[in-house]
Order: structure tokens, then sequence, then C-alpha cells
């Protein structure tokens, strides 16, 4: 169950990241072309996410490297979210991202073949 759980949580902290980095986008310019940020950074996001993170990405990267490139653009969000002043939300975000990592190493999740597993 908690195996599970932890890959459910992974998902939403990853959709999270994509709207947090949308507000950073809107947030962080000051001009015409907010919206373009606010759509850009994470369409940019999702397609280096897609590339190099997700489990059918054809890079020869081993799994556990795939997780941690995920948790470290995910907590480059939550600094984003610190730099747009949002503290807080950016602090429980780093933290749940943390808490997921270490529970996604500590259970095993990172499957041999790129796919996530639970055991």
């Amino acid at each position: 169950m908690l195996a599970v759980s932890n890959l459910v949580l992974r998902f939403l902290l990853e959709l999270a990241g994509l709207a947090a980095l949308g507000y950073v986008g809107f947030q962080l310019f000051d001009s015409p072309f907010r919206w373009v940020t606010a759509v850009a950074a994470p369409s940019v996001l999702a397609v280096i996410w897609g590339l190099v993170v997700a489990p059918n990405a054809s890079n020869g990267l081993a799994p556990s490297v795939r997780t941690l490139i995920g948790s470290g653009l995910l907590l480059t969000v939550a600094l984003g979210l610190a730099l747009a002043g949002q503290p807080q939300p950016a602090t429980v975000f780093a933290a749940l991202v943390l808490m997921n990592t270490v529970l996604v190493v500590v259970l095993g999740q990172a499957g041999p073949s790129g796919t996530e597993v639970v055991r």
C-alpha cells in the first residue's frame, strides 16, 4: 500500500510541478509576455521530462538516475516558487519531493527496465 501511495504521490508532484512552473513563469516576468512564459515554462519542463526522466525515454540512463534527475527538476521548481514570493508552498513542495525520492529509493521502485515497479 505504501509503495502504491508513493507512486501516486510522485505523479501528483509531477503534475503540481508543471502547474507551479506555470505560476512561476507568470509571476517572475512583468511584461506582456508573461502569459507566454506561463505556458512555455511548463511546456519546456514536460519536454525535458519526456526525453530524460520518463520511464519510456530511450536515453540509456539508469532508472535511479532518472529518479534523481526528476527530483532535481522538481526541486528547481520549488526554488522558482520561493523566488516568485511563495516560500511556504515552496518548502512544502520541496519536502514532499525529498520524502518521495527517499521512499522511491528505499522501496526500490525504480525498476531495472526503466519502468516504475511496485514491490
